[in-house]
């Protein structure tokens, strides 16, 4: 049996993406991968594991004739619009120790990861540092990422359950 941290117990559900902001050396920039009304979900579980599932919707980044699975008259460059759109993976959840954590404030690793649609992913860590907020009867969970070349994002997600 897995032992449950209190602080994963706190966090675990599930949670719908409310919107995202991103930066590049500290200045704000519009978010090309997520486009301006981004989808997704993220679920963390209370024994620690996590699965996230960002994708944008305008139509020039998500081609409507694309299948699972493929098939060859699918062009490459339609199923590269959609991979560099959208952001999949899942693995194992837990609480760093580089500053004290809560309930409500401190960081998560996301991984290591078992599976991620950017293959290099596979195997790392995600470092998120999270700050939940509460609003009435809703619960907020603001998540707060480094990127690759200098990028930051700044995610908003509600909790459904």
């Amino acid at each position: 049996m897995v032992k449950c941290s209190p602080i994963l117990s706190a966090l675990a559900g599930v949670y719908s993406l409310l919107n995202t902001t991103s930066q590049h050396n500290g200045e704000p920039i519009p978010d090309r991968a997520y486009g301006a009304a981004p989808v997704g979900l993220l679920m963390y579980t209370k024994s620690g594991f996590m699965s996230a599932t960002i994708s944008a919707t305008e139509p020039e980044f998500r081609p409507m004739n694309l299948t699972f699975p493929f098939t060859d008259d699918q062009s490459d460059h339609d199923w590269a619009l959609a991979g560099k759109h959208s952001i999949g993976y899942a693995g194992h959840l837990s609480i760093s120790n580089a500053f004290p954590a809560s309930k409500t404030r401190g960081q998560l690793i996301h991984g290591p990861l078992i599976a991620a649609n950017v293959p290099r992913w596979v195997g790392t860590k995600q470092i998120r540092n999270y700050t939940v907020h509460r609003e009435g009867n809703r619960t907020l969970l603001q998540i707060d990422s480094q990127r690759d070349g200098g990028y930051t994002g700044q995610l908003w997600w509600l909790k459904l359950d």
